[in-house]
């Protein structure tokens, strides 16, 4: 059995029919909820300089320059995080995310 994802760790995602798997970024988990999710940012290599948006510092395990988007964050079914990344993102870019999370949904 795949552990569940913990906050600030990176999971491929199988997003199945609606788009194609990738990495992300988990910001939330709950297993012990009516339903068990993680909430992810999705991490892409595109960037369009919105104040939504965040550069990665490279590691190795991501091929090329990454950005998460704050306008990306959903829920998903613990069960679609497949495949945890060799490495994570220290504490200051979870921060990071969360700030503009912060922005992005208002709070």
């Amino acid at each position: 059995m795949t552990p569940a994802p913990q906050v600030g760790e990176v999971w491929f995602v199988d997003f199945a029919y609606d788009e194609k798997p990738r990495w992300c970024l988990v910001v939330a988990t709950a297993r012990d909820a009516r339903l068990a999710l993680a909430s992810v940012v999705k991490i892409t290599t595109e960037f369009a300089d919105t104040p939504y948006e965040l550069r990665l510092p490279r590691v190795p395990w991501l091929r090329e320059q990454s950005y998460v988007n704050a306008q990306s964050v959903q829920p998903v079914a613990l069960v679609e995080c497949v495949r945890k990344a060799p490495g994570k993102f220290d504490l200051a870019v979870l921060n990071d995310v969360r700030r503009v999370l912060r922005l992005w949904l208002n709070l």
